[in-house]
């Protein structure tokens, strides 16, 4: 019976808030899960994420406001799935190949995040985050605390998960 049991050898395919951090990396900075919305590239701080996985099959709820996708099994927890994109005030997700659900924690419950896709974890130094511009008064940017301008890569909108989760999902 043993001899069916197989050690994987390869990293798992999502990542975790409990996932070490590589070696050398400086304390002063704070890391960022960049993840697209649209052509845009995203931040949120990495230490709101639990989880990043592929969508599984999705189990529609009736009588849900438009945001709330339905539930999913992630792991055999039932998790809520909302549209990140719906949620900021864009147009819903249109269920790219490259969709993630980027697991967060509201209260006690898990919360699924529908995002387009994964980019990168992203270190980023105090000096590198600058306050947000002054935007045209029809985009939806209260959300966005500021922007990352890492060394030579363009620029992230870091978003406030916090607050985003607080005033919609209430």
């Amino acid at each position: 019976m043993t001899d069916s049991i197989v050690q994987f050898a390869r990293t798992p395919r999502f990542l975790t808030t409990h996932s070490p951090s590589p070696p050398g990396r400086n304390a002063e900075t704070t890391g960022f899960l960049c993840f697209t919305l649209g052509e845009e590239e995203y931040g949120v701080d990495l230490k709101l994420v639990s989880q990043v996985v592929k969508p599984p099959a999705l189990t529609w709820v009736p009588r849900l406001p438009p945001h709330f996708l339905g539930i999913v099994s992630i792991r055999g927890s039932v998790v809520t799935l909302v549209d990140l994109r719906q949620l900021l005030g864009l147009d819903a997700t249109q269920w790219p190949r490259t969709a993630r659900i980027l697991i967060v924690e509201v209260g006690e419950e898990q919360i699924g995040l529908l995002v387009d896709s994964v980019t990168q974890v992203r270190r980023v130094r105090p000096d590198q985050l600058e306050k947000k511009p002054y935007l045209r008064e029809e985009m939806t940017t209260d959300h966005v605390i500021c922007i990352a301008r890492p060394e030579e890569q363009h620029p992230v909108l870091i978003v406030d998960l916090d607050s985003i989760l607080q005033e919609k999902l209430k």
